[in-house]
């Protein structure tokens, strides 16, 4: 007998498994190497492989483990475990990033550990940083 809390069950297993198929599409998207172009006044770039990310930004390299959730609002966000940095002594760190992808283009704003998740692709000074990306052939 098909109760209604069975359909239930049955719409959440759906539900997560899309969710968890949308989040695969999304870091898919991203795999591969971003970067900065020569006007952009910072040397930055990002090289995603599965779930890990390695970020060069002006001669600083930074380690991390993602996960995305494409379908946060109001934008897609990026939670960062941040496993090597040139000032982080061997400590994991937690950071909080949110993104954008548009074609050959990704926008990313990461907040420093600690801090809130931005709300919008901006610079704060000691805050939040936004980096516009290319992707790399």
């Amino acid at each position: 007998m098909i109760t209604r809390r069975s359909v239930m069950a049955l719409g959440l297993i759906g539900l997560s498994l899309t969710l968890s198929h949308a989040a695969d599409d999304a870091v898919k998207a991203l795999e591969g190497k971003w970067a900065t172009d020569s006007s952009a006044g910072i040397s930055a770039e990002w090289t995603f492989k599965g779930d890990k990310l390695e970020a060069d930004v002006n001669g600083n390299l930074y380690k991390a483990d993602f996960k995305l959730d494409p379908a946060a609002k109001p934008h897609a966000s990026m939670d960062l475990e941040i496993t090597d940095s040139p000032d982080g002594n061997g400590t994991k760190r937690a950071g909080k990033a949110i993104y954008k992808v548009d074609g050959d283009k990704l926008q990313i704003c990461v907040s420093l550990p600690g801090q809130d998740r931005p709300s919008e692709f901006a610079n704060i000074d000691e805050v939040q940083y936004k980096f516009e990306l290319k992707k790399k052939k």
